[in-house]
């Protein structure tokens, strides 16, 4: 469908050349209409139409004023003037313009119809050979590796799309790498054809191509002979360009099958999210990781919703690194995966940041969610998600703080809470009041007498001891509770601050139990 535009001062003649003529029966379509030469441009730098039919004498801006405008901002436009005057001054610089034609108001409507079609089977015989001729060969190339990955090319497409690229190789396998930079440019002044070739002594030039993908995207397309060849290519072009991220697919026996291994390698090139860049992935890498992975990623995820609307900071940044592993084990996410994941966490922290402070919350998510669309990495994320859990604990911290004389005192109520967890240390303790151990550990010895582990023993013991009133639980199942993983050590410890053991201890409490 072609496009053009109506630009008249005058509304009857305007709309009667835009109702009143059939465009649409002659593959035709007015995009748009003006009442002056400046809203006729706006009009134009939207539309980008074939051809526009303009009055000449129009307030503000006339139609040859517009005309010289628009040779500059779409050359390829072209127009036809109306004039009520036959005035050979105008007929000179509508020739000076390259106007297309020159009628007199007013104007018939076949003849208009008529001279529009001529008008536009000149513009698609000059600019539809132009275009070939223009358009390059990396657009091409764009163009190409475009299908293969949205549109999945049948056999016939692929081996014509390789012909117009003057693509032929040489070799019993077939496979494809991509060479991906960061930097925007980079690749197209330091990595070609010439580089690869001198670098290299593993394949020769008849069983290679260098393919432009995007600016800062190439794809090899090699043959070989044998499978491991391509695999010890990219590694060798890794050693030379260090700062690049290259992937590929698997070889394959047929010419037409290596869209199949392009297809491959830029899935494999997702794992730069995950993996980092400035390293080199093989599809197979991305499809080992299976439903086990998937089901153990599913299991972090529940936990770490549940521990983040319990409101435990230390539990959710504990979980956050088994988190990670097993996005790392899992490989299969997309950055786009990685931003909804990321969303998801920032909006169940915002919400616990807004319940404990309006004020921060205020400031809170303008930041975090530009920060979410700028992401490029698993790092990136962790980073999003560490700082919005430091902000909660400092929250948190700073509530419980204002509820305790001093910091010991807070320290013995987080020791009441975690005494249960064997890996409770001054360090982590320390953290979680946000002071150092040094000090917290001489705090506790001029405030209380005593000092840190003196007290989460003491604080154990008895906790065990009420527990060994029970006369369901096995010594195991107490050791777990009051924070032992090695249920020996736990009667160890017990004997040496009671002088019995749990069995004796419990015995001594139910004499008449065997």
């Amino acid at each position: 469908m072609y496009k053009i535009i109506v630009v008249e001062d005058d509304r009857i003649i305007r709309r009667g050349i835009c109702q009143t003529i059939p465009w649409g029966e002659n593959g035709i379509e007015v995009v748009g209409e003006a009442s002056d030469g400046e809203m006729a441009l706006e009009l134009i730098a939207q539309h980008q139409p074939h051809l526009v039919i303009s009055d000449i004498n129009m307030p503000f801006l006339n139609g040859l004023d517009m005309a010289r405008q628009l040779k500059e901002i779409s050359p390829q436009t072209k127009f036809i003037f109306l004039t009520g005057y036959e005035d050979f001054s105008y007929a000179q610089q509508a020739v000076q313009l390259k106007a297309f034609d020159y009628l007199l108001k007013p104007v018939d409507s076949e003849l208009l119809l008529e001279k529009v079609k001529e008008a536009l089977a000149e513009w698609s015989e000059t600019f539809s050979n132009e275009q070939l001729l223009v358009e390059s060969r990396a657009i091409r190339q764009q163009k190409f590796f475009k299908q293969l990955m949205t549109v999945g090319e049948t056999e016939t497409d692929i081996e014509k799309g390789l012909a117009e690229l003057d693509v032929h190789l040489d070799g019993t396998f077939y496979s494809a790498i991509i060479v991906h930079d960061g930097c925007e440019g980079k690749l197209q002044s330091s990595l070609d054809k010439e580089i690869v070739l001198n670098t290299s002594t593993q394949i020769d030039q008849d069983k290679f191509h260098l393919l432009s993908v995007t600016d800062n995207e190439w794809v090899l397309l090699i043959g070989h002979d044998e499978t491991v060849e391509a695999v010890g290519l990219a590694t060798f072009l890794l050693e030379q360009l260090p700062d690049v991220t290259l992937a590929y697919g698997r070889p394959y026996t047929n010419l037409f099958e290596i869209g199949r291994s392009f297809v491959e390698a830029k899935m494999a090139l997702d794992l730069r999210y995950i993996l980092g860049t400035g390293k080199l992935f093989s599809i197979d890498e991305k499809v080992t990781s299976g439903e086990q992975s998937a089901e153990s990623l599913k299991a972090i995820d529940t936990k770490l919703i549940a521990q983040i609307k319990q409101g435990v900071p230390e539990k959710v940044e504990e979980l956050l690194e088994e988190f990670y592993d097993a996005i790392i084990d899992y490989q299969s996410l997309s950055l786009a995966d990685l931003k909804v994941m990321t969303l998801k966490y920032a909006t169940l922290l915002s919400f616990e940041i807004d319940r404990w402070s309006k004020d921060e919350a205020s400031t809170y998510s303008a930041h975090v969610y530009q920060a979410v669309m700028e992401m490029n990495s698993l790092h990136d994320m962790m980073q999003i998600i560490r700082e919005l859990i430091q902000q909660w604990s400092e929250i948190l911290y700073q509530k419980e703080e204002s509820k305790f004389k001093s910091h010991v005192d807070l320290a013995i109520y987080y020791m009441n809470e975690y005494y249960s967890d064997s890996n409770l240390t001054l360090q982590k303790l320390a953290k979680m009041i946000h002071v150092s151990a040094p000090y917290l550990s001489n705090l506790f010895k001029l405030e209380k007498g005593f000092n840190f582990g003196d007290y989460l023993l003491e604080l154990r013991m008895k906790k065990a001891m009420e527990l060994l009133r029970e006369e369901s639980l096995k010594t195991y199942e107490i050791s777990e509770q009051v924070g032992y993983s090695n249920p020996q050590y736990f009667s160890i410890c017990f004997k040496k601050y009671t002088g019995h053991t749990p069995a004796e201890f419990k015995k001594k409490l139910n004499p008449n139990v065997s």
